[in-house]
């Protein structure tokens, strides 16, 4: 049974969803959010820099969501939410998964970070940067989908779990809506049963 330790709203959205997706049994350890309890030796023997989610599956223990989504559907997928790896679309299946985390949720995170280091002194212009550049990579998903369903065309893949959380992300901390191509993809996304059995999951 894989057991995944998760805070809600955090980007062990990902790999629950994976999880759904594949119909792979898993189980949620919802954890404590403080940072007494992130930066516990407790926790800190699961997870060395005390942040989640954390995945054991057997004897293997992961920390990253990106990798951990990659990893559920190389070793449960049986081909599903992946193109073959000799198929052309694979190299924008890997891009695309990347790009989510590296610069789209990256850009979000910073505002996050922000935030939290700066509470009593918030430095607007820092916030108004990296909202722009988060904007930017909207504006990118946007400019692939045209009038694709999804990123790699008729295909749900693990490229869109990663974007389709660094879209959450987006709403809540961006605070901008989306352009109507983003919007309609969104909802394509969050309508999925998968994903609605994810976020009943975390409840």
């Amino acid at each position: 049974m894989i057991t995944i330790y998760h805070f809600p709203n955090t980007r062990g959205l990902r790999t629950i969803w994976a999880c759904e997706e594949l119909n792979i049994p898993y189980k949620i350890e919802i954890i404590d959010f403080s940072p007494e309890f992130r930066l516990s030796p407790q926790f800190l023997s699961i997870s060395p820099i005390g942040k989640v989610p954390v995945l054991k599956d057997g004897e293997i223990t992961m920390r990253e969501s990106g990798a951990m989504v990659h990893y559920l559907i190389d070793k449960y997928g049986k081909g599903k939410l992946q193109p073959s790896k000799n198929d052309p679309l694979y190299a924008a299946y890997l891009e695309w998964s990347w790009f989510a985390e590296a610069t789209f949720a990256s850009s979000v995170s910073e505002i996050i970070r922000h935030k939290r280091a700066f509470p009593n002194a918030i430095h607007t212009p820092t916030i108004v940067e990296f909202k722009k550049r988060a904007t930017i990579c909207l504006e990118a998903v946007g400019g692939v989908l045209g009038k694709r369903k999804w990123l790699l065309g008729e295909m749900f893949s693990g490229a869109d779990i990663m974007i389709g959380i660094a879209l959450t992300s987006y709403i809540r901390h961006v605070e901008e809506p989306f352009p109507p191509s983003i919007n309609d993809y969104f909802k394509r996304l969050t309508t999925r049963p998968a994903f609605l059995r994810t976020k009943q999951a975390e409840s």
